[in-house]
């Protein structure tokens, strides 16, 4: 084998084919690279070099990198560099990365480099540390740890994005929307109703898909008032949440929209809800449909009755 000090030169090669097979030669290496990689990580002048190493680092594992790779990600002046750090200290996955990693969301310069940190605190299920950011970070840091708390699921987190549905900037708002239909906490649909009448439509749609995780009778309440909203993205994902809620308290309002006059699109969706509601008063409303509604709606009518409630019948015949 090449010696190892020869490999790591090679990482500074023009050739990308010479410097690949440099970096790989060196994660075969093993632990015996370590020692190598972090002088070149940390004294290298050539960011290529650097990040080069970091990658290698992440790939090998060793724990003895934690300590240079987390000061990369907070001083190398390139950001290249610190990505691939971020995405090391995440691929060997010692817990003692996790200060670094959210010092990088809260403050890197580079966005790009924040998103790889924020989602290597995820690997690491850092809870507190997200919620730290949303407690004092900048905004960009509050948007990337309202989404981090939605992915971990972390109902505990609730009460702290709430308030997030009143915040001065609407991706967060959007966002902290999203993220409480992700912990999926029956008290975050109380906390999703000041977003029914916000004056985003981004927002409110959100918000409908949400209630749609969430369920429950107040969830298909709310669902139930965004049908009357005026924007159609909206309408379209409230008649889609009332199916997935599965309550029949939200038939009757699902029946309207299939026979009203709104999109067809949005009329179709109706029918699709009606059925996975699962309830047998539907049955003739769905039939109903097949006969007098446009075509998509009929389909949609038709699916339901053959998937959900066992009833065949002639597609493009109207008979069911």
């Amino acid at each position: 084998m090449e010696p190892l000090s020869e490999l790591v030169q090679a990482l500074r090669s023009e050739d990308y084919f010479e410097r690949q097979r440099a970096a790989w030669k060196l994660v075969e290496a093993g632990s015996e690279a370590v020692d190598l990689l972090l002088v070149a990580l940390e004294k290298d002048d050539n960011p290529q070099v650097r990040f080069k190493a970091a990658w290698a680092l992440g790939k090998i594992t060793d724990s003895s990198a934690v300590g240079p790779l987390s000061r990369a990600l907070s001083l190398d002046e390139d950001p290249a560099v610190r990505e691939w750090a971020a995405w090391a200290l995440e691929a060997i996955g010692d817990p003692r990365a996790v200060p670094a990693l959210a010092a990088s969301v809260g403050n890197d310069p580079s966005r790009e480099v924040r998103l790889r940190s924020s989602l290597a605190l995820v690997a690491f299920g850092a809870v507190d540390a997200f919620e730290e950011l949303l407690r004092e970070g900048d905004l960009e840091a509050k948007r990337m740890a309202v989404v981090a708390l939605g992915r971990l699921r972390s109902a505990g987190s609730t009460a702290l994005v709430a308030p997030l549905i009143e915040a001065e900037d609407p991706e967060l708002r959007r966002r902290a929307a999203w993220s409480l239909g992700e912990m999926g906490a029956e008290e975050a649909a109380i906390c999703l109703s000041r977003a029914l009448s916000d004056d985003v439509p981004a927002v409110r749609m959100e918000t409908a898909k949400s209630l749609g995780k969430i369920g429950g009778l107040e969830a298909c309440r709310m669902a139930s008032s965004l049908l009357d909203d005026p924007d159609p993205r909206v309408r379209l994902a409230a008649v889609t949440a009332l199916g997935e809620i599965g309550l029949p308290e939200g038939l009757d309002r699902l029946v309207e929209v299939v026979f009203g006059g709104d999109d067809e699109e949005i009329r179709a969706w109706a029918a699709w809800s009606l059925g996975e509601i699962g309830d047998i008063r539907a049955i003739e409303h769905l039939q109903e449909a097949c006969v007098k509604c446009p075509p998509k709606v009929r389909d949609k009518a038709l699916d339901s009755l053959v998937e959900v409630f066992g009833m065949g019948g002639g597609q493009g015949d109207g008979e069911v």
